[in-house]
Formats: structure tokens, sequence, C-alpha cells
């Protein structure tokens, strides 16, 4: 199982990786990443459904 920080840095990676998929330039993705990153920071402080999955960063880049 993984931890806290592990599950970040795989998000970031993996919000890093989808943002410069769809064209951004390097500072732009980096930047997604980080914004990426506290949303899911944030969300992990709110009550709600303990199955609902985090947002994928599609979901947060189209919102």
């Amino acid at each position: 199982m993984q931890n806290t920080e592990e599950r970040i840095e795989l998000a970031r990676a993996g919000a890093l990786s989808f943002a410069k998929d769809q064209g951004s330039s390097p500072t732009a993705a980096e930047a997604f990443a980080d914004d990426y990153v506290c949303v899911l920071e944030d969300r992990a402080h709110e009550v709600r459904y303990p199955d609902l999955a985090d947002p994928t960063p599609e979901e947060v880049w189209f919102s």
C-alpha cells in the first residue's frame, strides 16, 4: 500500500504527463501538475463518500 506522499507524487507525475500530452509548454504543464496536487490535497480533507475516486487529470483539465 502506498503512503500519501507516494500517491501524491504519482498523481503529480500523471498530471504532468497529461498536460504535456495536451500540448502545454513545460512551464504550463508544471503549473497544471501543481494545481492538480492542490485539488487532491483539498479533497483529501473533505468529508465525502469513502469509495469516491479522486478526480483524474483529465477531469480537472476540462473543468
